[in-house]
């Protein structure tokens, strides 16, 4: 396994159903569903990010010739940089996830034994599930490699559900006391969407907010916004046809795993006992695999024996599709066969986690109705595709389908809002949000390392640099502040402004924010500066310069500036002299008047002006204060320890972002806007002089040590028997 200079390997821990190359069985066991596909697709994301060497996936090896003869291989290669790692636990037999418990003491063994044997040591470990979250726990106590936690589906969540039965409710409690030992010791937790991360996790007593991100997960959605092969439409067509009196009817589309928290028998009760909905539309589900009812996992046997049971009892045979096959590569004819209808999808689930199905019907131009209960609050929310409705309200769920049956204006207007707010659901978005958590964990053999725990950023001309002897004292105080990160943010290009600090001697900076921050760099001592493109895979979002270059350049005070100073994420203009003034309030009037100008014509953009007379239009997530928030959050630093400087009208946003910024004696008028703001302190020293009696007067120190209101949790894991959590 090869590794590239410099880069991160990082490990997945993910232990249930059936993972392997080549296309996946979903829906083959009842464990083998959108996990795997998260799983895979972040891996692949990640594998096209520079920041990231190689990649390990370890699951667990076992004999199942019914399932097929891959899994108890030892080693996969995937893909180029992804390998797929399969270790022995205590059994050799395939398990379900509630059972996997036991397997857990001889799987730590066994992997940890395997990367010593191999001489692997991943930067990071990522746990996916509460069993592999208990497992990444004991590798972090034995080896010290710290990890993040997905739970992808939360025990507590399922308490007002459970199901009856003391056996259900034993394997409930194991799993939460799992996630609990998975949360205490955590480093990261990554949640799909605000309810999961403030609702579902806040259910547990070793929450963290400060160590919880909210990154949704990314789809890849090219095969749903595009028009299929014709071979797959007709596969499908011919395969739901023949279930179907009425095929060319409106559909009900229903696409999940056939298990109880899906809820499918409350979708399939609202249509038999609603005689006009069976008379406007047909109901399609699609609940995985399967060739013979009576061998599949009890709990899928279950649920299929309760659908059929419902079809027959409402007699809806013609009605009803509900094929056993399909291919991976059928699911985005389907839902395209059911929107070439007006069809509607819907999400009866318990609790859904995210909810990977609502983007793919966004993507097809297929409107929702779904579950209030879990991440598609937050889908909806954003694309705005459908109706929310509580899961358990049979005439709520008939009537949202009424509705969008019968209001055609509505079903466009949802189809419509779907494929246009979809495209945020990224996974390249979601990588570099990864990255960016990832980055602020300890690397392996980093404790020599320097450790920063603040951060100074200031714009460079007139404020940074202006009077040499403050500039000295600065120079000192950083020397003997390592905790603070130093940036230097300006409008100059990076090899103008480095150019310019070493002529006035100026303390390098660990970090260079470029042209206004469209551009960022790390400066590691002496080495060359590492360009940081992730920043600008960020500038990308909503950014449309041609658009804005053509608006600006018609505009009639407005000259632009040569080609030199201009970048792909900065349209540089001048601003002709009627716009002048000694305060710079025609100059803010312009910029307004721009803003509205380029928001009316839907081309959002940062408005930048400075020195009376110089303007930039950047990308809405650019500007100083948005690189440095970008910065701080790659260095994990918090808010509360940031302190800003500036002199000029394209560090207002600078100064307001600070917790203290400081406007350096010599500043323009164009900070008058900021004169009451609270965290604005005025220094009566030019340029670093005045930067020094600034951070005199609000000094930089680490922030306070949080306390942990709950006890510890015991780490072992140890026997034969449970992990011993102690939750």
């Amino acid at each position: 396994m090869q590794r590239s200079q410099g880069g991160r390997l990082i490990m997945h821990i993910a232990l249930q159903g059936c993972l392997k190359s080549g296309p996946i069985p979903y829906g083959l066991t009842a464990d083998t569903g959108g996990h795997i596909r998260y799983l895979l697709e972040l891996v692949e994301a990640l594998s096209h990010q520079p920041e990231v060497a190689h990649q390990i996936i370890v699951t667990r090896a076992f004999d199942a010739p019914h399932l097929g003869a891959d899994y108890s291989i030892p080693e996969e290669t995937l893909y180029p940089g992804v390998t797929l790692w399969r270790c022995r636990g205590a059994s050799s037999e395939y398990l379900p996830k509630e059972a996997l418990w036991r397997e857990l003491p001889a799987m730590v063994e066994a992997l940890v034994e395997r990367m010593r044997n191999e001489g692997v040591r991943p930067d990071v470990v990522h746990a996916h599930y509460a069993d592999a979250g208990a497992m990444a726990s004991r590798i972090k106590t034995l080896l010290g490699i710290p990890y993040v936690f997905t739970a992808h589906s939360l025990g507590a969540t399922k308490i007002p559900h459970r199901f009856s039965g003391s056996s259900i409710d034993r394997t409930l409690r194991r799993r939460i006391r799992f996630e609990e030992l998975a949360l205490v010791n955590a480093d990261g937790v990554v949640a799909s969407s605000d309810h999961e991360a403030q609702v579902q996790y806040a259910l547990y007593r070793h929450y963290d907010p400060h160590r919880t991100q909210v990154n949704p997960p990314g789809c890849n959605l090219n095969h749903f916004q595009v028009a299929v092969p014709p071979k797959a439409a007709d596969e499908v067509d011919i395969e739901l046809r023949r279930f179907l009196r009425r095929p060319d009817r409106p559909c009900l589309l229903a696409i999940a795993r056939p298990v109880r928290k899906k809820n499918l028998s409350a979708l399939l009760t609202a249509y038999g006992e609603d005689p006009s909905l069976r008379d406007k539309a047909n109901l399609v589900i699609i609940a995985g695999t399967r060739s013979n009812i009576a061998q599949q996992e009890n709990e899928m046997r279950e649920v299929w024996d309760q659908l059929i049971t419902l079809i027959d009892r409402y007699d809806l045979y013609g009605d009803v599709a509900y094929p056993k096959h399909h291919e991976f590569q059928h699911i985005p004819a389907i839902y395209q066969w059911a929107a070439s209808r007006r069809g509607i999808f819907v999400n009866p689930a318990l609790s859904e986690p995210f909810g990977l199905t609502l983007l793919e019907s966004a993507a097809a131009g297929l409107p929702v109705i779904a579950t209030k209960e879990g991440g598609p609050v937050d889908i909806l929310r954003r694309c705005q595709h459908g109706i929310l409705v509580t899961p358990t309200d049979i005439p709520a769920l008939a009537e949202a389908c009424h509705h969008l049956l019968d209001d055609k204006l509505a079903w466009a207007r949802h189809s419509s809002r779907g494929r246009r707010n979809v495209d945020f659901y990224s996974w390249s978005r979601h990588a570099t949000q990864y990255l960016q958590a990832v980055s602020r964990l300890p690397r392996q053999g980093s404790r020599n390392e320097r450790h920063v725990t603040s951060l100074l950023a200031t714009d460079m001309d007139g404020t940074l640099l202006g009077h040499r002897e403050g500039l000295a004292q600065l120079k000192g105080w950083l020397h003997r502040n390592p905790h603070c990160l130093f940036v230097v943010a300006t409008g100059r290009s990076a090899g103008k402004a480095l150019n310019e600090l070493e002529a006035w001697d100026a303390p390098r900076p660990d970090v260079l924010i470029s042209d206004v921050g469209s551009s960022i760099y790390l400066l590691q001592n002496r080495k060359a500066p590492v360009f940081l493109h992730s920043w600008q895979r960020k500038l990308n979002e909503g950014w449309q310069r041609t658009a804005c270059q053509r608006l600006l350049d018609d505009h009639p005070g407005l000259t632009r500036q040569p080609p030199r100073t201009q970048s792909p994420y900065k349209l540089s203009y001048y601003i002709r002299k009627a716009y002048h003034d000694a305060d710079g309030r025609s100059v803010r009037k312009l910029a307004r008047s721009i803003e509205e100008l380029l928001a009316s014509n839907g081309v959002p953009a940062r408005i930048v002006c400075s020195h009376g007379n110089l303007l930039d239009a950047l990308p809405p997530n650019g500007g100083k204060a948005n690189a440095v928030d970008f910065i701080r959050g790659y260095y994990g630093i918090d808010r509360a320890c940031v302190i800003t400087a500036g002199d000029s009208g394209n560090d207002l946003d600078l100064l307001r972002y600070g917790a203290v910024g400081i406007a350096v004696a010599n500043h323009s008028g164009e900070l008058t806007p900021l004169r009451l703001h609270p965290t604005i302190y005025w220094a009566s020293g030019k340029s670093a002089a005045g930067i020094m009696e600034g951070l005199h007067h609000s000094p930089l120190n680490p922030p306070p040590a949080r306390l942990n209101t709950h006890p510890p949790v015991p780490t072992g894991l140890s026997g034969t028997g449970e992990f011993n959590t102690g939750a």
